[in-house]
């Protein structure tokens, strides 16, 4: 007579369990009634349902303007810049990008003394005696 009082007292904590194939308490093992069926519904396999294609656009042409002067060789362009030669932020962004992966190639243009005299000439632009 213990165990149904118990089962009235409890505060249920309820889980599923594989074993009963219902909810079950943790602590006083009483099964959860339910008016669910306890089996999984058949898996169908209908056509999937057709949904209209999306329009495609295309994407705009968003080409980057040309850089102000296009010299091929890296050490010429550091010496406009050097020499006074105005860059706006696209040409001045492009320079910094090159010289950053010429540092990182394996044959690098800019090295040893190349690059001490293109310091020199920077900091003397930046720094007029």
């Amino acid at each position: 007579m213990l165990a149904p009082l118990n089962s009235f007292l409890c505060r249920h904590d309820f889980y599923w369990s594989e074993r009963h194939g219902a909810e079950r308490c943790r602590r006083c093992a009483k099964l959860r009634e339910s008016d669910k069926p306890t089996h999984a519904e058949p898996l169908r396999f209908d056509a999937p349902p057709t949904r209209p294609a999306a329009e495609v656009m295309p994407f705009p042409d968003v080409r980057p303007a040309p850089p102000v002067f296009e010299t091929a060789d890296l050490k010429a362009r550091i010496e406009q810049l050097a020499d006074g030669q105005l860059l706006d932020r696209a040409a001045t962004l492009k320079l910094l990008l090159d010289l950053i992966e010429d540092g990182q190639s394996s044959d690098p243009q800019i090295v040893g003394i190349a690059a001490a005299e293109v310091y020199a000439r920077l900091h003397a632009a930046v720094n007029p005696a």
